[in-house]
């Protein structure tokens, strides 16, 4: 009795019926996963704007974006008379409503985070370390970097590196920008919810708060720069660069000096289409990266009073 076997032809068309399969199938599953990322980086958001209201009705303010002191003066010169110290960020100060308060503990609070080359600057710098999985997106392929602080530290005496985040407060609509030449930074106008104003409230974002975003997806940096964004100290962007993808973010490490400008990083995300911004009023939106430049910084203003349709 003969035993039938396949033939070299009909092997080959198998094999290709299972590679065109494969091939049709990879790319759903990958958006598949990806929807999924999406659903857990907005849920975050909102485990964030849950926290920052909790914090606002323990102490009926918001945090502070971080204790940067000044205002933009003439050719971009820090006013006089202004204490510039690198304090504390609204992402420590919310870290016990995220059931981080063992992390919140570990930090020194009545010192600089990187205060010189002393013990509690050592210790403030090495708690800043943490991974906080709050504050990042699952769409993140650096999840695990961490920013490199040495350049910020006072003598040069401690350095360690910062958790990094994905999220960024909104202290400003506008392109926060200041010639580097004339020495001196720019300062934020603080026009947004998240800025170095004391007591700010609710009933301060006239605008509505659902009307108003208060926190921003970013990508975070690149990786090996010192210019990502990190959860403990300067967590602040504007509105004033659009939405962009991970590869065209305008405060990325090399476009943090651009045109003798200072920078902040813009809004951006790992997603496709735009990214997730955090309302004043706790809800999430996805913005499309289409949204018009004008529309997106009005939402980003408390009390500008301006008028907006449908974004």
């Amino acid at each position: 009795m003969n035993r039938r076997a396949f033939t070299l032809i009909e092997l080959l068309v198998v094999i290709a019926i299972i590679a065109i399969l494969i091939a049709l199938l990879l790319p759903a599953v990958q958006q598949a996963r990806e929807a999924a990322r999406r659903s857990t980086c907005k849920n975050k958001f909102k485990q964030v704007g849950l926290a920052i209201h909790n914090y606002h009705d323990t102490h009926i303010a918001f945090p502070l974006s971080h204790h940067l002191g000044g205002n933009r003066g003439a050719a971009c010169t820090w006013n006089s008379g202004i204490n510039d110290e690198y304090k504390f960020g609204w992402g420590v100060m919310i870290l016990p409503y995220l059931d981080q308060t063992a992390v919140y503990n570990g930090f020194v609070f009545e010192s600089n985070y990187n205060a010189s080359a002393n013990l509690i600057g050592q210790t403030n710098l090495h708690n800043g370390g943490a991974i906080v999985v709050a504050f990042q997106c699952p769409s993140d392929p650096q999840s695990d970097f961490r920013c490199n602080r040495t350049s910020g530290i006072n003598n040069g005496g401690v350095t360690d590196d910062l958790g990094r985040t994905n999220m960024s407060g909104v202290a400003d609509s506008q392109d926060w920008a200041c010639n580097t030449s004339g020495g001196g930074w720019g300062r934020l106008d603080g026009d947004g919810t998240l800025v170095n104003a004391n007591n700010l409230k609710f009933k301060d974002i006239t605008d509505g708060l659902s009307n108003t975003i208060m926190v921003a997806e970013i990508t975070g940096g690149v990786s090996g720069s010192n210019e990502c964004q990190n959860w403990v100290c300067s967590n602040h962007t504007d509105a004033g660069h659009g939405i962009n993808g991970p590869n065209t973010v305008p405060g990325g490490v090399t476009n943090w000096v651009r045109n003798d400008r200072e920078r902040l990083m813009g809004f951006s995300s790992y997603h496709v289409g735009g990214c997730h911004c955090l309302l004043a009023d706790g809800s999430v939106q996805f913005v499309s990266e289409n949204v018009d430049d004008a529309t997106l910084q009005a939402q980003a203003t408390r009390a500008g009073g301006e008028v907006t349709g449908e974004w």
